[in-house]
């Protein structure tokens, strides 16, 4: 007669700090090349504007700081920041861009690499991770 066989699994400490380690830089590999070599300046912020987004009306207008920065050309550039994050007008941000596109741009602060559409896919994967460290660890 067969014995059932006895799945378990342990992962080490160093391999779950790894694995989360990964999983948290994701947001910024995505924009690793900007991050790299981009051009750093500062912005500032101009103001404030709604826009309406959502097709849900009821859900009204999301807020985005205006930030305008310029390029080592002196080019004028402004761009909306994260979405409803409240920074005061006249407040200095750090911008990365793209030299040969300035459009190309981010803020270089928490809330705009990790509070982004991009984050949403590495948010879940990370809360699995976890569920599944957790459901697996060896009480030592």
């Amino acid at each position: 007669m067969k014995s059932k066989a006895d799945i378990s699994f342990k992962i080490s400490r160093k391999l779950f700090w790894f694995i989360t380690i990964m999983i948290l830089l994701l947001p910024i590999t995505t924009r690793y090349r900007l991050l790299i070599w981009g051009e750093y300046t500062k912005g500032v912020v101009v103001g404030v504007e709604d826009v309406q987004l959502s097709i849900l009306q009821g859900l009204g207008p999301d807020k985005f700081p205006v930030i305008q920065f310029a390029t080592k050309d002196r080019q004028i550039i402004e761009f909306f920041g994260p979405e409803n994050f409240d920074y005061p007008i006249g407040k200095e941000l750090w911008v990365v861009y793209d030299t040969e596109n300035p459009n190309k741009n981010t803020l270089l602060t928490l809330g705009a690499l990790y509070a982004s559409k991009k984050s949403i896919l590495p948010g879940i994967l990370f809360i699995i991770w976890m569920a599944f460290y957790f459901a697996f660890k060896t009480n030592n």
